[in-house]
């Protein structure tokens, strides 16, 4: 895939083709990362929120019944006693 690099106002640019917008969920205000490596590639990405897909997973676990706690309630006590 090519893309031509624009003039957009005071910058560069180049558009996203139509297969790449909907392949990656792009929208208007999406964040891409850019790496430039030393062989002159050019690198692309979306930048991925730090906990997207957190609910997804959770409420999975909840389903498959991974969501018990880890340490017996009554460590809570305890800890409350010597605060």
């Amino acid at each position: 895939m090519e893309a031509t690099v624009i003039k957009m106002g005071d910058s560069l640019g180049f558009e996203v083709p139509e297969a790449l917008v909907k392949g990656f969920n792009l929208k208007v205000g999406t964040i891409i990362e850019m790496n430039f490596h030393q062989n002159g590639d050019l690198m692309l990405r979306k930048k991925s929120k730090v906990r997207e897909g957190w609910a997804t997973a959770f409420a999975q676990y909840t389903l498959e019944g991974e969501d018990k706690p880890m340490l017996p309630d009554f460590l809570d006590s305890e800890v409350d006693s010597f605060l």
